[in-house]
């Protein structure tokens, strides 16, 4: 799906696509209904972190290793610290929430970027960590292992702090 394409395909979503691609010129941002054209999975920064690794690495590889390991796109609140992978329309009647990874569906709205939008900055807190090709969706069977990934990470890591916590006491 081309640039253009997918442009249009998110505008589509919205009853009046012109008023999301003005909002897009001057704000860099709209707010689009989730869950007829997409769902979006809302994946907390912390569970993300945990899942593709080294957060010293840097956001750039944090929005690489989204863009490998779930191959659609992902658009990263930096203001809310979630980031929200987009899945098939209707996939939040299968989701099983975990680890705060909630699915949402119709009745919701998400900030969505302009496509030109790849960085956090102070004027864009809202941006694109990954554009996949197409599809244009994540395979939510990708997002579920990130999530079962990351809170695996986060219950070892909560484990060995616990412990170091009990060997302090000790001593």
């Amino acid at each position: 799906m081309t640039r253009r394409t997918m442009a249009d395909w998110l505008a589509g979503s919205h009853a009046r696509p012109e008023q999301v691609r003005a909002e897009w010129r001057e704000r860099g941002v709209a707010v689009l209904p989730i869950g007829s054209t997409f769902d979006a999975v809302r994946l907390p920064e912390q569970l993300v972190h945990a899942a593709v690794g080294d957060r010293a690495l840097g956001q750039a590889y944090t929005d690489f290793a989204l863009e490998v390991h779930l191959d659609g796109p992902v658009i990263h609140d930096g203001h809310g610290r979630n980031y929200y992978a987009l899945v098939p329309a209707g996939t939040v009647s299968a989701w099983r929430p975990a680890a705060g990874a909630e699915c949402l569906g119709l009745g919701t709205h998400l900030g969505v970027p302009a496509l030109d939008v790849h960085e956090y900055g102070p004027t864009h807190p809202v941006y694109w960590a990954a554009v996949g090709p197409q599809p244009a969706y994540c395979d939510p069977a990708s997002v579920a292992l990130l999530v079962r990934i990351g809170s695996a990470r986060l219950a070892e890591a909560a484990e060995a702090a616990e412990a170091a916590e009990a060997a302090q006491a000790v001593q």
